[in-house]
């Protein structure tokens, strides 16, 4: 027993380093992305009193002392008066009517806020959650691996330093967005579940993911959907912690939007899929064959995120007759989908790994015992 405290302790004091090495290098190769000003904007106009010109100025200066040449010159559109990006850098208003498509990460927003209010450049404060979750990912990975494995402390080290090194997991950490920092709640939310804590504790970490990511609400409603449902189907009960908190989520997403005055989910497809409009007035529309072919044109690109959530998928349903266990699988699944339908942007992986990983690691925990006799 002796042993294995001290063994589990080197490979902790291994896990440190090297996800200290991984934190210093995901600095060095961080990436000032054209989501930065959008994020910055969100910040200064939630804490300091700038005029439409002003707000602009403030941004664009700050990271173009910080920023390389090449990702600042990239960000601003090469200063090409017919590119989109250098638009938006040029015309404050247009500027001013792109931020509620980033104020609406309040999470997010509030720990740049956070970050610079301690000493920190606005845009390093860009940065620092998504460095600092990709840090603390090891350890929940690890977390969840000893728990799933319980003994076998170098399996759960392999695993853990094996997807610390995958490459879509290390660019999160260094684009300016709140997609890492998403992974790495949704990785404890998953702790929290294996770790069979109360509902209202998985409740509040999925809340955190909302405010980070509203899109996520969701895949919030779906898990209170199947606590509910499970409840039912296995006495009979009607769970109604499980209604009070879907509703309590609901509330605070159109809060969220309402406060940030989102556009809504029309205007963020056309002006992703569709045409960029420089000017966000009006309602975007489009029709229904407009969507279909958009749809059609990117879900064979979609191939490699479908051939892995269906063998994790099937890894569930092979490994494990647990009820539970395969309706989390499920949903899982299901919103992989749901998000490819409102956001069929398939190269973007950022929107879809986390769930891809919870699925993963739900295949891992279903299989459990068979992986436990096939090692050592």
């Amino acid at each position: 027993m002796n042993f294995i405290n001290r063994s589990g302790n080197v490979y902790f004091f291994l896990l440190f380093i090297i996800s200290s090495v991984l934190f210093y290098t995901n600095y060095e190769q961080r990436y000032y992305g054209w989501d930065m000003p959008g994020y910055l904007g969100s910040y200064h106009l939630a804490e300091d009193s700038l005029n439409k010109k002003e707000l602009v100025k403030e941004v664009y200066t700050s990271i173009q002392i910080e920023a390389p040449k090449n990702d600042y010159e990239k960000m601003v559109g090469y200063y090409q008066k017919e590119n989109w990006n250098y638009f938006i850098s040029a015309h404050s208003e247009a500027f001013y009517l792109q931020i509620p498509y980033y104020s609406i990460k309040v999470f997010y927003i509030f720990l740049i806020f956070f970050f610079h209010k301690i000493g920190f450049s606005a845009p390093i404060a860009v940065f620092l959650p998504n460095l600092i979750s990709f840090f603390i990912f090891g350890f929940l990975l690890f977390a969840i691996f000893k728990r799933i494995f319980v003994s076998r402390t170098l399996l759960s080290f392999s695993l853990t330093v094996l997807l610390l090194l995958i490459p879509p997991f290390r660019y999160l950490a260094t684009i300016p967005s709140p997609d890492m920092l998403t992974t790495v709640l949704i990785t404890w939310f998953f702790y929290s579940v294996i770790s069979n804590q109360h509902l209202r504790i998985q409740f509040m970490i999925l809340l955190l993911v909302v405010f980070t990511r509203p899109d996520f609400v969701i895949f919030g409603l779906s898990y209170l959907g199947i606590y509910f449902l499970y409840d039912w189907f296995n006495g009979r009960k009607i769970n109604i912690l499980s209604i009070l908190l879907s509703l309590v989520m609901i509330t605070v997403y159109l809060l969220i939007l309402k406060v940030n005055n989102y556009p809504g989910w029309p205007d963020v497809f056309y002006d992703t899929f569709i045409e960029r409009r420089r000017f966000i007035t009006g309602a975007a529309s489009f029709t229904l064959s407009q969507y279909y072919e958009i749809i059609l044109e990117n879900i064979f690109n979609f191939k490699k995120i479908t051939i892995l959530a269906v063998l994790f998928l099937s890894f569930v349903f092979y490994f494990t007759k647990d009820l539970w266990t395969r309706m989390l699988a499920l949903i899982l699944f299901v919103n992989i989908y749901i998000k490819f339908l409102f956001f069929p942007a398939p190269g973007e992986y950022r929107f879809f790994i986390a769930l891809l990983l919870l699925l993963f690691l739900t295949a891992v925990y279903a299989a459990q015992n068979k992986i436990r006799k096939l090692t050592f």
